[in-house]
């Protein structure tokens, strides 16, 4: 490398590191002290102390330049092992041509793995244009180095970049390579404040809800008056952006500015690499921590701080303020086990709204102090209940009710569960800030009180009853084959056509050649025989069992597949591989029955849910959560369950 070449090379250092290296180097202070950066070179040069690989590594760590720009961004969706694979790949890939105006020659220079993430250094090279000595329009291409940081630990996309445009490009770029779109994180003012570290304030513009703006600056740093006026400003407006004199780190100082509305941050001074990323890291650390600390604040403010947009499709502008109040709970409640909260009167409407919410209406019996079976008040039967309605008695009374002990101070309490759909929405909302929480919460509303649970493995452990320890349900090992699993999915709650009698089931007890979903059970339940089918009853199915020595009283709610219609052309892989989801006709029709009649029968003790499917695991969990609300039990019979039981039934043959 010729003395030029070093000299242009060293020329793209700050007048600090030159003063730094020379300083190092045995040059004494008095011959560079003060003096201008071509002088500190020249000293440099003059001495030889500089090889040239060191004057490369001084050049690599300080390429990042003087204005460099930092956001940090989050994925749709959490990233997979896979994805990682991917990026990895990239490295020494070159993209010639860039789709932004005025870049190109792209090149990924290395990917490396740290503990808390993937890191991704790239050049590329930007057109700069001038005016020559001829007075004709010419243009130079500077490289430049930008990096990224994809977040293990957490889920995040950071970039360091000195070009706004070529930031936008790289996110779409690894978006692009996973197939799951990124959006910019906004962080939050605090975040801001603990991230800047700032000595002194010297820029700072506020804005109203009507757009006016107030700017108040200072180059070396905001007086004291000017501080009080901000104070009485910033009371009705937000601090939108600004700069600040900050400690990057003990000994180095720089200029910051933020953009709340951009979500970035820029530092303005030339940093060598270490400095650079060690800020940034501690700055990525800080701005989630940040966002974790807004859960339990209204979600509008949550929302707003972050520069997101909440989303309730279909909902008018009273429900969105309502369905905002539920999204604030569920938030809040994103670290608790479990957690309760009273709703106000102003936020019970939305819950009747069948669109959002099932309802369920239980009787309570304030003598009794609990839920109990409603009896007609005039001539004691019993009375039913369908599609979130009591019934009124056949009696021709009016609607009176009484519990078993014949107490009058019965009142109706309705229960709800949050259909699917606006789960759905709730959980999209969520991980637009939230990316890190697997959801896995299960949510109901009993008259004016909200209980959630997050997790299932303690309310499994608490609620459910394994098949396999129930007694009459052991025996030998048999295996699973595809062709027993085939017939399951493709039987019906009752025989053939037609309906389901008394003369009809004592032929199919008889003949190993009929089968219906209730006779899996006929030999096998101690006492149980099946019954006529008539499409709404509870208890398709009902026994007294043993776990180890105890005996309980079991009452199942059996269901076809799914996927198992007439007119619905599906193979049976399909049928086996597709999970019941709460959103199916009988998904919806087992909660029904789950908590208007299995729910309120005060003898059943286990509730089991029968169906020849695999039941999706957020439908498990909110069964687990009724049951636990009720104090039952509840076991799960599915499609390797019941095709066990078919396996050892002698009185049905697989065809």
């Amino acid at each position: 490398m010729d003395t030029s070449v070093k000299n242009k090379k060293l020329r793209t250092l700050p007048w600090y590191a030159l003063h730094d290296i020379a300083v190092k180097k045995g040059i004494e202070e008095k011959e560079v002290n003060g003096k201008e950066k071509n002088t500190i070179i020249d000293k440099i040069l003059s001495y030889g102390i500089l090889s040239d690989e060191e004057i490369e590594q001084y050049v690599n760590d300080y390429i990042y330049g003087d204005r460099v720009t930092f956001t940090l961004w989050t994925f749709q969706s959490s990233l997979k092992d896979s994805d990682y694979g991917i990026v990895n790949s990239l490295e020494n890939v070159e993209e010639e041509y860039l789709s932004v105006s005025g870049y190109r020659k792209l090149k990924i220079l290395s990917v490396k793995e740290y503990e808390d993430r993937t890191e991704v250094l790239y050049v590329y090279s930007k057109e700069y244009t001038y005016v020559n000595e001829d007075g004709q329009n010419a243009s130079v291409w500077e490289q430049h180095r930008g990096c990224l940081w994809i977040g293990k630990a957490s889920t995040y996309l950071a970039c360091i970049s000195k070009h706004e445009k070529m930031t936008a490009f790289m996110t779409k770029y690894i978006a692009d390579l996973f197939k799951n779109p990124v959006t910019q994180i906004k962080p939050p003012k605090s975040a801001i404040d603990k991230c800047t570290n700032s000595k002194a304030i010297s820029r700072i513009v506020l804005q109203g809800k009507g757009g006016e703006k107030t700017i108040v600056s200072r180059a070396g740093g905001i007086t004291p008056d000017q501080e009080e006026e901000i104070s009485r400003i910033r009371s009705e407006r937000i601090d939108t952006s600004g700069s600040f004199i900050s400690a990057i780190t003990e000994n180095i100082d720089a200029t910051i500015k933020y953009n709340v509305r951009n979500g970035s941050i820029g530092i303005y001074k030339h940093l060598p690499a270490s400095v650079l990323f060690e800020w940034s890291e501690n700055s990525i650390k800080i701005i989630l921590e940040e966002i974790e600390k807004l859960k339990g604040k209204p979600a509008e403010e949550i929302f707003k701080e972050v520069g997101q947009e909440i989303k309730w499709t279909g909902a008018s502008g009273i429900e969105i303020t309502q369905l905002n109040w539920y999204l604030t709970q569920i938030i809040a409640s994103l670290d608790r086990d479990e957690y309760e909260f009273q709703i106000p009167v102003d936020k019970l409407s939305v819950l009747d709204n069948s669109k959002w919410f099932i309802k369920f209406p239980r009787i309570y019996c304030k003598t009794c102090d609990s839920y109990e079976t409603p009896y007609c008040t005039e001539c004691g039967t019993e009375l039913k209940m369908g599609r979130g309605i009591i019934k009124e008695c056949e009696c021709g009374a009016p609607l009176k009710i009484k519990c078993a002990d014949g107490h009058d101070t019965c009142e109706i309490v309705n229960w709800y569960v949050p259909r699917s759909i606006l789960v759905s929405m709730i959980n999209k909302n969520i991980q637009k800030i939230f990316k890190d929480y697997s959801l896995e919460y299960n949510i109901c509303i009993v008259g004016d009180m909200g209980y959630i649970v997050n997790g299932t493995e303690n309310l499994q452990t608490e609620v459910e009853i394994p098949f396999a320890a129930i007694e009459c349900f052991k025996h030998d090992s048999v295996a699973l084959t595809h062709r027993v699993k085939a017939y399951a999915v493709n039987m019906n709650e009752k025989c053939g056509s037609g309906t389901c009698s008394y003369a009809k089931i004592e032929k199919c007890t008889e003949n190993d050649g009929m089968a219906c979903l209730p006779k899996v059970f006929y030999t096998i339940l101690p006492g149980y025989r099946p019954q006529p089918h008539k499409g709404m009853e509870y208890g398709d199915v009902a026994a007294e069992v043993k776990i180890g020595n105890k005996a309980y009283d079991l009452k199942g709610i059996i269901k076809k597949n799914s996927e198992n219609r007439p007119r619905k052309s599906v193979n049976d892989d399909e049928k086996i591989r597709k999970p019941l989801l709460s959103t199916s006709g009988e998904g919806q029709e087992i909660i029904r029955q789950f908590v208007e009649q299995g729910m309120i029968d005060a003898r059943c003790q286990i509730i089991a849910v029968v169906i020849p499917q695999y039941i999706d695991a957020g439908f498990k969990g909110t069964l687990r959560h009724l049951a636990r609300l009720s104090g039952k039990k509840v076991t799960f019979i599915e499609l390797d369950e019941l095709s066990e039981l078919i396996s050892i039934n002698k009185k049905i043959l697989v065809s």
